[in-house]
């Protein structure tokens, strides 16, 4: 028989939950011939989670550690349920009381739990929810190895430091993020506000993509809008900005009443960027000559009927 104590803060709703995993554990994993049993009680101001387990069999090389991942992977499923999000909000909140930033928590928290819920390894993210869940697993299970009782208080504080400060990261990254939209935002508003006070200069604007270039301009009569300043930033081999933020600021100084956005569904993202702008002047072009040819120059004797 091999037994393994976990204990927990005597909290209703943490006991709660990891009995509730524990539940869940069992009905999910099939540790036959070995079989698990636990039992509750209150000792000294904490929630006891008392395990037991038996073979039906001799005990052999693989079903000797089954109870010890059993109750590791218990372990790891309550960190990810329970501590994650309590650390993750006590860091967020420690973060904007030093940089003495008042922001909406309800309005931040989305950036920073889709980075903490990320899977998507092509990203760059190898801290994905599933391998920190593996991390913790790891460190509970060896702890397990020569312990067979855990008090998970301890546990999180002291066994898993580099995994809070992986997490740091990532909430840094996250607040980052909002900061940076709200940036966008207000900028988005400031642009809105001076493209509507101010003069119309071009009736029509045609944005072409371009192979040379990321895109070409037009008027509507199909004659090339040179930006010679603009060019000179875009024909440089190394730049900082975004081609789209060179093409925006192209757009606020022609004034156009109305654009045409060529091929945009080759560029969803640019044509959400020009629309959040410059709202129903925008227009997007899928069926013109152009379009179903995939030229990159305006032929000026087929202009787009739009």
């Amino acid at each position: 028989m091999q037994t393994f104590r976990v204990w927990l803060e005597n909290i209703p709703a943490i006991s709660d939950t990891y009995r509730d995993i524990v539940k869940e554990m069992t009905e999910r994993v099939n540790t036959a011939p070995v079989r698990i049993t636990y039992k509750e009680q209150e000792q000294d101001g904490l929630h006891l989670f008392h395990f037991q387990s038996w073979c039906e069999q001799e005990y052999d090389a693989q079903t000797i550690d089954w109870a010890r991942a059993f109750v590791a992977l218990t372990m790891a499923e309550w960190v990810m349920q329970i501590k994650e999000p309590e650390v993750i909000e006590e860091m967020a909140t420690d973060l904007l009381q030093a940089e003495q930033l008042e922001m909406a928590w309800d309005e931040m928290l989305p950036y920073i739990m889709r980075l903490c819920q990320e899977s998507d390894k092509d990203d760059g993210n190898w801290f994905t929810p599933t391998t920190r869940k593996a991390k913790v697993y790891r460190k509970a299970f060896d702890y397990l190895e020569t312990e067979r009782s855990i008090n998970m208080l301890g546990f999180v504080r002291f066994r898993l430091q580099d995994h809070w400060n992986e997490l740091f990261e990532l909430v840094e990254t996250g607040i980052d993020e909002y900061l940076e939209e709200k940036q966008y935002e207000e900028f988005v508003e400031l642009l809105r506000y001076f493209i509507a006070v101010q003069d119309i200069k071009q009736e029509v604007v045609h944005i072409v993509p371009s192979v040379d270039k990321p895109f070409h301009l037009y008027d509507e009569k199909g004659n090339r809008l040179w930006m010679d300043q603009l060019d000179s930033v875009l024909n440089m081999e190394e730049q900082n900005c975004r081609d789209e933020d060179y093409l925006v600021s192209a757009l606020v100084t022609l004034a156009p009443q109305r654009i045409v956005l060529h091929m945009a569904s080759d560029k969803p993202g640019l044509t959400q960027t020009i629309r959040s702008i410059f709202d129903n002047r925008l227009s997007t072009c899928h069926s013109c000559q152009l379009c179903l040819a995939g030229r990159r120059v305006l032929d000026v004797h087929n202009p787009s009927k739009l």
